[in-house]
């Protein structure tokens, strides 16, 4: 017979058909009275449904964080950061589950990313941090930190953000330290390095520090095999800009040949994927080969570089055209290079150079009144303008005001860098001992043997003084 019964299933009540027992027997088999009685029924059944369903829970969390990375992808890809921000910000209330389930530091790492896009530098470093925290050993959790401190220095320097001096200090320092971190945890890496060398570079202008940052970017590109290569082939851009970076940096430390090595490698480098922009590339030949002291070589790469080059946004490639036709004794033609760059926007290194092309034709009123121009406008090159000043001054004999201009470019370096600037020292010494001053020119020419004892000529000029101090 069938009698009917209920139960829970998924939350609802089922009746169930059931076999009714057939009438008791009143004494029961030995066996049985070995048995442990029946288990009450459970009362709360739906407690197995949950579990059932939780096994297949995490299955679905990673398909849904799968259909959600899609969409971030592709936001990513179009560059389109706010509606990304908007997508994953705050993950916390967007996806709980999906935090619960430890995406979490996923979420917040490309948050931040897309936030340092945005410029919202504040809101992407305490993500980035978090993300630090989780997870202390994750490469690129520490890469990314690194990367947003990187970024808002970057900013800072455009103007496009403002940041108290401790605070940019900290960065800094913080900045490092996450660089270091990550090339600790993979030492084969190219961004890592080359990032923290221009930060060196770039931020702190210590090329020395930064020239081995970029060498061993190089190496460890060099050292992947092409399969590598091929699968991390993102990092190939990085290593191109780390050869014209290293190049760069030579030639800062005074070693043009071998600057010309690696920026020569560099061009051989980057010809089929044009990382770089022509004007900058052919640039910094020019730039080697000038001062290597090869003219027209120099010449030849910034003509190369002129023809893809804008007089106002690249105004520095016809400024070192026209100071390589002066160097090579060609006034008009440096002059003629210097035109094409508009008068009002001269900025004043192009002034400098203005005024050294006037003096080269013998317009020495002329430019001295560049040169005063350019003194009253800049800020962190005054000296440069002002020791121009006091070299005109000398060849017009007129020793007082060489005197003068070379003091107060020194007063200005000291100000402004905490030491004297060195050709005013010399210029001053020099004012000195064709004024017959001879003690007091011994003493400042003593000055600069201390801050720079290999200064171009400054042996023979101590040489003159001895001699006219040991004549008199």
């Amino acid at each position: 017979e069938l009698g009917r019964t209920t139960r829970k299933w998924g939350g609802q009540t089922v009746t169930e058909k059931t076999a009714r027992p057939a009438a008791l027997s009143l004494v029961k088999p030995a066996a049985e009275e070995m048995q442990a009685p029946n288990p009450p029924p459970d009362t709360d059944p739906a407690f197995l449904d949950e579990l059932a369903e939780q096994t297949a829970g995490p299955e679905r969390l990673k398909q849904a964080f799968a259909r959600l990375w899609a969409e971030v992808e592709l936001l990513r890809s179009e560059a389109r950061w706010q509606e990304l921000v908007d997508l994953l910000h705050p993950a916390q209330e967007r996806f709980p589950e999906l935090m619960e389930a430890g995406f979490g530091p996923s979420l917040w790492g490309e948050t931040a990313f897309a936030l340092t896009q945005l410029k919202k530098y504040d809101a992407a470093l305490e993500l980035a941090k978090r993300c630090v925290q989780e997870c202390p050993e994750d490469h690129h959790a520490h890469a990314r930190l690194a990367y947003v401190l990187y970024d808002s220095l970057y900013a800072a320097k455009n103007r496009e953000i403002l940041l108290h001096p401790e605070e940019r200090k900290a960065r800094i320092e913080l900045a490092h330290k996450h660089f270091a971190k990550a090339q600790t945890l993979r030492p084969d890496n190219v961004t890592q390095f080359y990032r923290q060398g221009m930060l060196y570079k770039a931020m702190q202008n210590k090329p020395e520090r930064a020239l081995p940052l970029f060498r061993t970017a190089v190496k460890n590109w060099d050292a992947l095999s092409q399969q590598q290569k091929e699968a991390r082939h993102q990092e190939r851009k990085n290593a191109v800009k780390a050869l014209y970076q290293w190049a760069s940096c030579l030639l800062t430390l005074g070693n043009a040949k071998e600057a010309l090595e690696v920026l020569s490698r560099c061009l051989e480098e980057d010809q089929p994927s044009q990382y770089l922009s022509m004007v900058h590339k052919y640039f910094a030949l020019g730039k080697v080969h000038y001062a290597a002291g090869n003219y027209e070589e120099a010449g030849k790469a910034l003509d190369f570089a002129a023809v893809h080059a804008n007089a106002e946004d690249h105004d520095y490639v016809f400024e070192l055209r026209a100071r390589t036709a002066l160097a090579q004794n060609k006034p008009q033609e440096a002059q003629k290079f210097l035109e094409k760059i508009p008068a009002g926007r001269r900025r004043p290194y192009v002034l400098w150079t203005e005024a050294d092309i006037l003096a080269a034709q013998g317009r020495l009123e002329q430019a001295k009144g560049v040169l005063k121009r350019a003194a009253e406008r800049d800020r962190r090159g005054r000296h440069k303008a002002l020791v121009r000043l006091a070299k005109i001054a000398f060849r017009q004999n007129d020793l007082e005001e060489c005197l003068k201009w070379a003091r107060e470019a020194n007063a200005f370096c000291r100000q402004t860098y905490q030491n004297p600037h060195d050709e005013g020292l010399f210029w001053e010494a020099a004012a000195l001992y064709r004024a017959g001053r001879h003690k007091e020119a011994w003493q400042v020419a003593g000055d600069l043997s201390i801050l720079r004892p290999n200064f171009p000529h400054l042996r023979e000029l101590k040489s003159r003084i001895a001699r006219a101090m040991g004549s008199a």
